[in-house]
């Protein structure tokens, strides 16, 4: 116990709560908030964005992570190609196109270039396969940040031991950006002269001013864009996934088939993988045929099979050339068709269907009952040209009366599995019956460890709810991107907003209870005289405990009514947390029942007191606060009417970022 600190934090904490406090002089250094440390966070998000894509010859390589070095030689199909530039990849991939033949013959030896900007010489086709396996397939998740990138140039400042600057580096592009960060695991400190700026992959223009601001900007842009890493080498721009179900809305035109361009041919193709077609909407006569979206040697293909009757050819692998949300470019040899999406309905009767359906029911514990809006469920996703009436009905009875009609806004299911009716009206009286079956599951993906005993759990993934008791926050708060860089799943607070959870008799502790507060925080404020709370029991500080941070953002478990203070007595003794604005924190206090505390940060224990006199109250109270004049991030609170043992923190610090909404 720190006495000197004891009686100065009694002082400011009365002054926080009674009294207007003081300006303090802001003494945080600009140079030492803002570096760059090796293996934070940061730099590792800058140096994903400045990886070398290798995607951009793929027509050649079939590989994501790396290039082919300029001038190279490729045979397609017996015709020889002198690539010098990549203008030329446009000839290579107009010869694909007019072969069935995929394949790309290169003139070894050649020189590859690796993600990391290293070169390797390939002598022969096994090793250009060997190296090929080594990146990630089409379509796989891979490191590099194509989303994003800097605009350059900029600066950034190098320190010496004494934070003075001693060299600054112009950096002009990716590789120079790559290398300097390289730099950074020799023990280099180092700070960008901000105002910097970037651009996403849609062209929008960001100005970043922080390295908090930077890191939120790359976490916020990753995955947001096709990175293109299908190995299609005609840049066809989708998935499966989405051609798929583009194919099952509306229904599609031929427009062109072989120069053809007066069809009338309308496809409507179905989830089951069949597809039936006529020559207009109201055509008595209907063909029928089965169709599949897959991949074959890197390319994306429709494949058509059992169509008979009329426009036999259409049975082929066709090659997905161009494709958009309303048209299809494809090919087969030299055959061409292009395909256009239309959702022009004769009758609203053609935009619905009987259908069955899961709904999630994420409550706990769960009970199998939803409260659901069968309008936004059912009608709001419905694209239909037609005007049409609808009424929810219990019963086919019911519904082709029309009579009994459910209130469809706030709809309770009354079983597990269900079936609803859904009657569709159009404006001349004619009406038809779809069914919906309904069943709600358990649909929680939360395998979360150490449960037993935990009272309070708030992941923060974009709500502020404790997933205990399903008691949720009604104010609008500030999202930010957790220790993992998993958007919109940590809070924020900026000194003058607090959260006050209820205090049940499932989640309250007293005076000789068992608990244990884990949490993860990360500061944005380096004044060392402020007093911040994280957690606390009560309002006031005559009542509870507060779990805070003070003297240097140092972490410190005080009792209000006593006066007592167990502090991290090991932070302030390393230079650089008491200024850290970059790096998540994980902080654990345990009590056990005999008044035994102990402290733990970052998985390791940093002070105890053995039977300690503290007094936490012998009442309940009201609420447990979060954020009492607290400027930074917090993440994953985890409360416990238990003491955690040292190996359950270790467990609870290695864990990954938690961003569930369920338990």
């Amino acid at each position: 116990m720190k006495p000197l600190k004891i009686l100065f934090l009694l002082l400011v904490m009365t002054l926080f709560f009674y009294a207007c406090q003081e300006e303090n002089t802001d003494v945080s250094s600009p140079d030492t908030t803002e570096t760059l440390v090796n293996n934070a966070t940061l730099p590792r998000l800058m140096e994903r964005i400045t990886l070398l894509d290798g995607s951009i010859d793929n027509m050649i390589d079939n590989a994501n992570c790396f290039t082919v070095n300029l001038p190279v030689t490729v045979s397609i199909n017996g015709t020889t190609v002198e690539v010098n530039s990549t203008n030329d990849y446009a000839t290579i991939v107009g010869l694909l196109n007019q072969s069935n033949d995929t394949a790309v013959s290169i003139s070894y030896p050649i020189t590859i270039t690796l993600s990391d900007y290293s070169e390797i010489i390939i002598e022969n086709e096994e090793v250009l396969i060997s190296q090929i396996s080594n990146c990630s397939g089409p379509n796989q998740p891979d490191i590099d940040i194509e989303c994003i990138d800097f605009q350059y140039p900029f600066s950034i400042a190098v320190f010496d031991v004494n934070f003075e600057v001693i060299e600054t580096q112009n950096i002009t592009d990716d590789e120079s950006l790559f290398y300097f960060l390289e730099t950074l695991s020799s023990g280099v400190v180092a700070s960008i002269n901000y105002p910097i700026s970037l651009v996403n992959a849609d062209g929008t223009v960001i100005a970043v001013t922080s390295n908090a601001e930077l890191e939120a900007a790359i976490a916020a842009a990753e995955n947001t864009c096709d990175e293109d890493d299908d190995n299609n080498y005609n840049d066809a721009d989708c998935t499966a996934t989405q051609v798929t179900e583009s194919l099952t809305d509306c229904f599609w035109r031929i427009t062109n088939f072989a120069g053809n361009t007066q069809l009338e041919y309308e496809f409507y193709f179905n989830q089951d993988g069949s597809f039936t077609f006529s020559s207009e909407p109201t055509s008595s006569i209907v063909h029928e045929g089965n169709w599949e979206v897959t991949t074959s040697d890197g390319n994306l293909v429709l494949v058509v099979t059992n169509v008979s009757n009329e426009i036999t050819a259409f049975n082929n692998s066709w090659i997905i050339d161009e494709c958009t949300e309303d048209e299809l470019q494809l090919h087969a040899g030299s055959q061409e068709i292009t395909l256009t999406k239309s959702c022009v309905n004769n009758t609203p009767f053609e935009c619905f269907e009987n259908i069955q359906t899961t709904i999630c029911d994420e409550e706990n514990p769960f009970d199998g009952f939803v409260e659901m809006n069968l309008v936004e469920l059912f009608i709001e996703n419905i694209s239909c040209t037609q005007e049409y009436n609808y009424s929810f009905h219990t019963t086919q009875a019911d519904a082709d009366a029309n009579i009994f009609a459910l209130i469809p806004n706030a709809y309770t299911n009354t079983a597990s599995q269900e079936t609803l009716y859904l009657r569709i009206e159009d404006l001349a009286g004619e009406y038809q019956v779809f069914s919906i079956t309904i069943s709600v599951e358990d649909c929680c993906t939360n395998n979360t460890v150490l449960t037993n005993d935990m009272i309070l759990y708030m992941p923060f993934a974009n709500q502020t709810k404790d997933l205990i008791s399903n008691w949720e926050a009604s104010g609008n708060y500030n999202y930010v991107s957790d220790r993992a860089g998993n958007q919109s799943c940590a809070i924020a607070f900026d000194g003058t907003e607090t959260i006050e959870i209820p205090i049940t008799n499932s989640n309250q502790i007293v005076q000789g209870d068992a608990f244990s507060v884990s949490l993860w925080f990360k500061m944005q404020n380096t004044n060392p005289s402020n007093y911040e709370i994280l957690f606390q029991k009560g309002s006031a500080v005559s009542e509870g405990f507060q779990i805070s941070v003070f003297d240097l953002n140092t972490p410190v478990f005080s009792d209000a009514d006593s006066g007592y203070g167990l502090w991290d007595d090991p932070w302030n003794m390393d230079a650089n947390l008491p200024t850290d604005t970059t790096n998540w924190h994980h902080l654990v206090v345990a009590v056990d029942e005999n008044n035994t505390v102990r402290l733990y940060r970052d998985g390791v224990q940093r002070n105890e007191d053995i039977n300690a006199n503290i007094d936490i109250g012998s009442t309940s109270l009201t609420n447990y606060i979060l954020g009492n004049g607290f400027q930074g991030h917090l993440d994953d609170l985890r409360v416990y009417k238990t003491a955690l043992n040292p190996n359950e923190v270790t467990t609870l610090f290695n864990l990954e970022a938690d961003c569930n909404n369920c338990l």
